[in-house]
C-alpha cells in the first residue's frame, strides 16, 4: 500500500468539517487549522530537527505548496506560528487524532488486537522556559519542569494522555487513569504495564471491573499464598525458568488487597535474577503470560522512535496549548508511518520514514506533471510507477 492510498483512506473533507465543528478558524484568517496541521505534519515527517524557523522556511517550499494547494501563497513569520500554536483550539487536532485511530485501526488489523501496552515518557525542560509542568524535589531536578505523556499502544497508539500537574508524578495515578479511561473495541483486550503501578487498590479495581491485565511486582513484595495452580515442575522458556504459579493476596503498607491475583515467579537465565509477574487472567499458561509481558518492550521502542525520528522531545511551543497540538499531530504522523511500515512489510523506523517521505514527494511531483500537461508515461518510465 503506497502513501497516496494510505492518505486517501481518511474521509473526504474531514479537515474542513472539523474546522467548522471545533470553530478552530474563528480568530484567524491565514494560519487556519487545516494549514497548521498540514505544516506541522509535513515538518515532523520531513525534518528530523523541526523548529519554528524550519516551519517558516518549509511554508514556502514547493512540496508544501503542493500539499496546501488551496491556500494563498506568501510567507509567514516563525513568531506568528508560535503565537498561533499558543491560542489555536487543540480540540481540532484531538478529534482528528480520534478519526485517524478509527480509520486506520481496521486497515492495520487493530480491531483484532488483544493487547494494549501502557507506559509513560517524560520530557524535561528548564523552569525558566517551561511554565507548565510539575517539579521534582532534590538536586538539579528542582530547576526543571517535567511533562508526562502516557500512551496506550496496540498496533498503533490508540490512547494518549498528557499530564503536567504534581499529582500525576505517580504512575499509580497516571497509568491507572490512562488504563481505566481507555475503551478498546474488544472488551477482553489485555492491558500490559510495568512495575510503576504499585498500588494494590489499582489491581483490585482492574479485577473488579473485569479488565484483564499483566504486570510485574518487586520480588520482595509481601504476599499470602491462597492456592496453587498445580505447576508440577519448572517450565523453561527461551529466557526464563518459571518456578511457580500461585494465587496470592498481595500486601502493602496500606493493607492487603481485596482480590487475589495470580503470581508467576521466574528466574532469568542470564543474570539469575528472580522476576515476579502478576495477572488476573485465568485461562493462559504461565509461559503465555510471560510472553505477553515481554511484548511490553514494544512501547519502549515506540517512545524511542517518536523521540529520535519525530523530534518529540523538542518542544517547539512551550505553552500547554501548543504542547497538546504537537502531541496529537505527532501521534497522527506515527499512525501513518506504522500503517505504511506494516502494509509494506518494512523493518526498522529510520529508513521506513525516509521511504514514506520520498514516496509522498514523488506522488506530488507526479501531480505536477499531470497538472502541467506533461507525459506521465515518460515520468513513470524514468522514475517508476507507484507501488500497488
Amino acid at each position: 500500500m503506497d502513501v497516496e492510498q494510505i492518505l486517501s483512506l481518511l474521509p473526504e473533507g474531514v479537515l474542513e468539517e472539523l474546522a467548522v465543528t471545533t470553530k478552530v478558524n474563528r480568530y484567524s484568517k491565514k494560519l487556519q487549522g487545516e494549514l497548521v496541521f498540514k505544516l506541522l505534519l509535513h515538518c515532523i515527517l520531513s525534518h528530523k530537527d523541526n523548529s519554528l524557523r524550519t516551519m517558516e522556511s518549509a511554508y514556502e517550499s514547493l512540496v508544501f505548496s503542493l500539499l496546501n494547494s488551496d491556500s494563498d501563497k506568501g510567507s509567514i513569520r516563525y513568531s506568528s506560528i508560535s503565537e498561533r500554536l499558543s491560542t489555536i483550539n487543540p480540540e481540532f487536532f484531538e478529534q482528528l487524532y480520534f478519526i485517524c485511530v478509527k480509520t486506520y485501526s481496521g486497515v492495520i488489523g487493530e480491531q483484532d488486537a488483544i493487547l494494549t501496552r501502557f507506559d509513560s515518557t517524560i520530557v524535561s525542560l528548564s523552569g525558566h522556559l517551561l511554565k507548565t509542568g510539575y517539579q521534582l524535589k532534590g538536586g538539579d531536578a528542582e530547576h526543571l519542569r517535567q511533562l508526562k505523556f502516557t500512551i496506550g499502544l496496540s498496533e498503533i497508539p490508540t490512547a494518549v494522555f498528557f499530564f503536567h500537574d504534581q499529582e500525576h508524578t505517580s504512575e499509580n495515578i497516571a497509568l491507572k487513569e490512562a488504563i481505566l479511561s481507555h475503551q478498546p473495541s474488544k472488551s477482553n483486550t489485555i492491558r500490559v504495564f510495568d512495575r510503576g503501578v504499585t498500588s494494590r487498590k489499582t489491581h483490585d479495581e482492574l479485577t473488579e471491573k473485569k479488565i484483564p491485565f499483566v504486570s510485574r511486582i518487586n520480588a520482595n513484595s509481601k504476599q499470602k499464598e491462597i492456592t496453587k495452580n498445580g505447576l508440577e515442575k519448572p517450565i523453561e522458556t527461551e529466557t526464563l525458568l518459571i518456578t511457580s504459579d500461585n494465587w496470592v493476596l498481595l500486601y502493602s503498607t496500606k493493607g492487603k488487597a481485596k482480590y487475589p491475583q495470580r503470581c508467576i515467579k521466574a528466574i532469568q537465565k542470564v543474570g539469575n535474577k528472580e522476576i515476579v509477574f502478576i495477572t488476573n487472567i485465568i485461562d493462559l499458561t504461565p509461559s503465555e503470560i510471560t510472553e505477553l509481558y515481554k511484548c511490553r518492550w514494544d512501547i519502549e521502542v515506540f517512545f524511542k522512535f517518536i523521540k529520535q525520528e519525530l523530534n518529540f522531545s523538542h518542544l517547539i511551543n512551550r505553552s500547554e496549548n501548543g504542547i497538546k497540538v504537537m502531541l496529537y499531530v505527532t501521534m497522527i504522523a506515527a499512525i501513518l508511518l506504522l500503517v505504511y511500515k506494516k502494509k509494506n512489510n518494512l523493518t526498522g523506523f529510520k529508513i521506513m520514514k525516509q521511504k514514506f517521505v520520498q514516496e509522498l514527494e514523488k506522488s506530488l511531483v507526479r501531480e505536477i506533471v499531470v497538472q502541467c500537461g506533461g507525459s506521465l508515461d515518460i515520468f513513470e518510465k524514468k522514475f517508476g510507477k507507484p507501488p500497488k
